[in-house]
């Protein structure tokens, strides 16, 4: 078999990777310097299914604005343009791979444990006293979005994987480095380049696993790759077979929390996973 490359997975799988022409629109106005805010209420005003999303999500209890949200112009003051287009990328990709069928997990496994990722990483982001949380909410969201990919488009090889680690008692990454010559993670972050999503958020998809070189991204990879691990510990059900993850010391120092930062806040973590899959209809659409 010929080798393969991330960007041939993305090229097979073009209609799956292509986001829907409003959130193209709506990247390129926040991008824009020229851009008001009005542009972008008007361009997210003309979906209605996708105002309505947002609207839905903004009035959460996972979110806990203290009034409501009615209007997509409110939500673009209060919320902020580049938390909107996050949250319209991450509900529309939802719903893009909400049925996607594959022999390996459910949709409902996949987004819950993506959900439980994304909401460590917003805990962590918090005890860090990082701005902008919700960006570490979807790195951890979308931090596994290229295991779909493989599992769409080369499900022999992703099942050769899957029994490599099995049999060798090794992180599913790795065995796939072995198997296919590139892991998910990569995958994914070609994916989230692809789709011109922010660097931070593309390097902290590629380093979930391993931190590599931190550089200007260091936080966003340490964060991530935290959540990874934790979302596998507080959810082992979820998992293809039990990995037993470590956390990299390091992602802890950079961060300069302790390695029990997280632990008080563990306690409530379960709460907030069902009310962030209620805020983006997990149910309603998978």
């Amino acid at each position: 078999m010929a080798s393969l490359c991330p960007d041939d997975l993305i090229r097979q799988n073009i209609e799956l990777a292509s986001l829907p022409e409003i959130v193209i629109r709506l990247n390129q106005a926040v991008d824009d310097p020229y851009s008001t805010a009005k542009d972008i209420s008007d361009i997210i005003s003309e979906d209605p299914a996708l105002s309505a999303r947002l609207l839905r999500i903004v009035n959460s209890p996972f979110y806990g604005f203290p009034s409501q949200i009615d209007t997509i112009s409110l939500a673009v003051t209060i919320v902020g343009t580049q938390q909107l287009r996050l949250l319209a990328l991450a509900s529309s990709t939802i719903r893009q791979f909400a049925n996607l069928p594959n022999q390996f997990v459910t949709m409902e496994t996949f987004w819950r444990h993506s959900f439980s990722a994304a909401v460590v990483a917003r805990a962590i982001a918090k005890l860090a006293k990082e701005h902008d949380s919700e960006h570490y909410f979807i790195a951890g969201l979308l931090h596994d979005l290229g295991s779909l990919i493989i599992y769409s488009t080369i499900p022999t090889l992703a099942k050769e994987a899957i029994n490599h680690a099995r049999r060798k008692n090794c992180p599913l990454y790795e065995a796939e480095r072995a198997i296919i010559g590139f892991d998910h993670a990569i995958v994914g972050s070609t994916l989230l380049r692809y789709w011109n999503i922010p660097e931070t958020l593309v390097e902290a998809v590629a380093c979930h696993h391993q931190l590599g070189d931190t550089g200007i991204a260091g936080k966003y990879k340490a964060i991530a790759h935290l959540a990874n691990v934790v979302a596998d510990s507080i959810n082992p059900g979820l998992l293809l077979y039990r990995q037993n993850l470590e956390p990299d010391p390091e992602a802890w120092e950079l961060l300069g929390l302790e390695s029990d930062s997280l632990d008080e806040t563990l306690d409530d973590i379960e709460k907030e996973i069902n009310e962030a899959i209620s805020a983006f209809s997990l149910h309603s659409v998978a």
